[in-house]
């Protein structure tokens, strides 16, 4: 009978073991201490939908794919902006605490001077008409640093482009100081 408790206990234990290390390889922490970059961006784009949602632009937000973002994509009326096209979209994507990549090494960086923000970010919003711009920072062998503003007129045109600074210290702050600078934008290009 000791035996068999043993059997039992150890089964018992075992499968907590198991549950525990399953639990943790999709836990917010990984084994080395540090957190799951794909939870991390699906956390803050989840919250980054939310503020989006109350935005007075946003007809509509879905987080893609359902389970686990990495990217939002919105429908937006123009009219807001004062656009004269029929629909418009945004696109939020979001990687958190980047490491940059070799390419970064061989050119100039601002490395985050523009931005206290230390991920790499798009929100880009494009028109049914052809109007094609957007806020990135992300490494671009077109432009000296991380964060710049895009535009292209259409979609045979080439981007041009232009160093930006925002002073968000949050992912949601960095959303409505980009909104607002992109409703600036808009309304120069008209």
């Amino acid at each position: 009978m000791t035996g068999d408790r043993d059997v039992s206990k150890n089964q018992s234990d075992s499968g907590i073991h198991r549950r525990a290390t399953s639990d943790s390889s999709r836990g917010r922490v990984r084994f080395d201490g540090g957190s799951d970059p794909g939870r991390d961006r699906h956390r803050i784009l989840r919250e980054l939908r939310g503020e989006l949602a109350r935005h007075p632009a946003v007809r509509s937000i879905e987080g893609e794919p359902p389970d686990e973002y990495r990217e939002l994509r919105a429908t937006l009326d123009p009219s807001w902006f004062g656009r004269p096209a029929e629909t418009a979209s945004l696109r939020v994507t979001w990687i958190p605490d980047p490491s940059p990549g070799p390419e970064a090494a061989d050119r100039p960086n601002d490395a985050w001077m523009r931005t206290p923000i230390q991920a790499y970010y798009t929100l880009h919003y494009s028109e049914s008409d052809g109007l094609d711009c957007g806020f990135h920072c992300e490494p671009n062998p077109h432009v000296d640093g991380l964060l710049h503003y895009q535009e292209r007129d259409g979609t045979n045109d080439a981007y041009t482009y232009e160093p930006v600074s925002f002073g968000a210290r949050s992912a949601s702050g960095l959303l409505w100081e980009v909104m607002d600078a992109l409703a600036d934008r808009l309304a120069d290009s008209k």
